[in-house]
Formats: C-alpha cells, structure tokens, sequence
C-alpha cells in the first residue's frame, strides 16, 4: 500500500510510453490532471451550491474590512495562465516523473480538501462586497468577474485550493530552477501575491488561506519529500 501510494501510479502509465518526448509527457499528464481534478472540485461545487450549507462560518471581522480591489483578478487569474504552465517552461527532461509526484500531490491534497468542503461546507458571504462594487462601478474586470461567478459558486471555502496547488508548482518550479536564483526569487513573489489575491477578490476569507497554507505544508512534508527520496 504504502509504495503503491508514494510510487508512481498506474494512472501515469499512457504519459510513461513517451518518456522520450516531453511535449507530448506533458500534454498527456495535464489531460489526465484535467479528468480528475476538474471534475473532483466543479461536481463538489455544484454540490454544495444546490445545498446552500454553512456548518460553519470561518469568517473573521477583518474579512469585511479588507478592501475589494477589482484589478487583482488578473493575479488572482495566474493560477490558471502562469501557474498551471509552468512545469513545461521548468522541469529538465531528466525530471519529467516528479511532475507525476507534483500531480499525485495535487490530486492527493484536493481530495483532503473536497473531504472539508463536504463536511464542512461555508458560504464565502463576502463575494457580496465585490458584487455590490462591480454593479456600482462597472469596469472591463466586471466581465472577468462575472466569468469567474458564473462557472464557480461561493463555496469550496476552505482550505483554498488556489493558494495550496499554486504553492504546490511553485515549490516544485523553485527545485527545478535551482540554477536559476532570479526566477526562484520572482515565482515565490508571485505566489504571494497570488495568495494574497484570493482576499482582495472577495473570493476566499483569511481563514481559507491559513487552512490552504497548512495542507501546504503537510501535502509537501508528509507527501512529496517522501514520494522524491
């Protein structure tokens, strides 16, 4: 069990066949984290959306004070166009199974979150701020914002998968980047910036950002350092 879990998974096994070839590795891992972790976070979403539960509101006074800033979207959006690419431009062709580590972490630490958003599911009541703001104010990020509401409901609070799978790649980027000190030092102040985001979106309270820190560090120390020895 116990090598099954930290090895390389059978999943993996149609990528393995083109070890040769890392554009084509690549785009076969990234089509298999696809089928299971898009589905895994949107069916939960939609879940919890229709049952309209909060067990428990994690949201502290400051949560409310922290001001809307609309163009943070786009830091907030890195994730999707920065972060999520990033293993194709970092990883050396000597490397390509530790994407396969990074992707069980992935799947692993989004199937420890989806247990919280389950038993513990929380409105993110906050989003009204941004939506009173984006009404009263329209901007060209409305439209992003509106993209972004329509495809994820307020829930799936926390831990914030957007801060632990981002951190997750950039951990790893900053392994593959060792000779690289600059780009280390500038994926890390994205990531932070990023982390940040998810409070000045209304997207996530504070508390969703210590969780998504912790299973951070426990999916890194308890997981991947053990699945690399």
């Amino acid at each position: 069990m116990r090598e099954q879990l930290f090895g390389i998974w059978k999943i993996w096994s149609p990528a393995l066949k083109h070890e040769d070839n890392k554009s084509k590795f690549l785009i076969i891992v990234a089509v298999i984290d696809v089928m299971i972790l898009g589905p895994l976070y949107f069916l939960v979403n939609r879940v919890m959306h229709y049952r309209e539960s909060t067990v428990w509101d994690p949201s502290f006074a400051l949560d409310s004070q922290i001001p809307f800033i609309p163009w943070t979207i786009l830091i907030y959006s890195t994730l999707y166009f920065v972060f999520y690419p990033l293993p194709y431009f970092t990883i050396k062709n000597d490397r390509l199974k530790e994407l396969l580590i990074l992707s069980q972490a992935m799947i692993i630490s989004q199937i420890i979150a989806v247990i919280f958003f389950v038993l513990f599911p929380a409105e993110v009541h906050i989003r009204s701020q941004a939506i009173a703001e984006i009404e009263m104010n329209p901007s060209w990020y409305g439209i992003f914002y509106e993209l972004l509401w329509m495809i994820d409901s307020p829930y799936n609070s926390w831990p914030s998968l957007h801060v632990c799978q981002a951190g997750l790649i950039t951990l790893f980027a900053i392994r593959w980047s060792a000779e690289k000190p600059a780009l280390q030092l500038s994926l890390l102040i994205l990531w932070t910036l990023m982390t940040l985001s998810i409070l000045t979106t209304k997207q996530h309270f504070i508390w969703d950002l210590i969780a998504a820190l912790v299973l951070l560090f426990a999916t890194w120390n308890a997981y991947v350092k053990l699945a690399l020895d």
